[in-house]
């Protein structure tokens, strides 16, 4: 055997080398980008779940019942919480349409989630703080919602 079949067997060791290294690069990406994923869908299904949470506190649901009757009954502190609290709802939802935008939130759980979210912008407490706040989000999102189809959440 020469030296010029010793270098090309050396070259071609090399290069399947080259290719197993990128295959499993390939391979551990995937796992990371799914892992991200999962990530993602974990944080924003907690957050959800947490701003869920804040309507079942006695004193935030007496507030947006209240405002549902008419929003001008608030005191000026109530409306402050008030605003806090559903700007909170706006920005979990926000959140989620951007990791879904950029396909890291799965499907199954955004449209239940956005659903959800539609629904209670058909009460006027969640309307009118969308209107007042509404420039403080991203603008994508803002078409989003505006163009979005009002459910029905019903309080009784």
């Amino acid at each position: 055997m020469n030296w010029d079949a010793i270098g090309a067997i050396g070259e071609i060791v090399g290069a399947g080398a080259v290719v197993v290294s990128l295959v499993y690069l390939a391979f551990q990406i995937r796992a990371q980008n799914k892992e991200a994923r999962i990530a993602a869908m974990h944080d924003i299904s907690a957050g959800y779940r947490d701003t869920l949470s804040t309507v079942s506190n006695r004193e935030i649901a007496g507030l947006v019942d209240k405002a549902i009757d008419g929003y001008e009954r608030l005191t000026r502190s109530e409306s402050l919480q008030l605003i806090a609290t559903v700007v909170r709802f706006f920005r979990v939802w926000e959140e989620a349409y951007l990791q879904y935008e950029a396909g890291r939130l799965d499907q199954r759980v955004w449209e239940p989630m956005s659903a959800q979210f539609n629904g209670y912008m058909s009460l006027t407490p969640f309307q009118h703080v969308w209107e007042l706040r509404k420039q403080y989000f991203d603008d994508e999102f803002q078409i989003f919602v505006e163009s979005g189809e009002r459910g029905e959440y019903i309080v009784q």
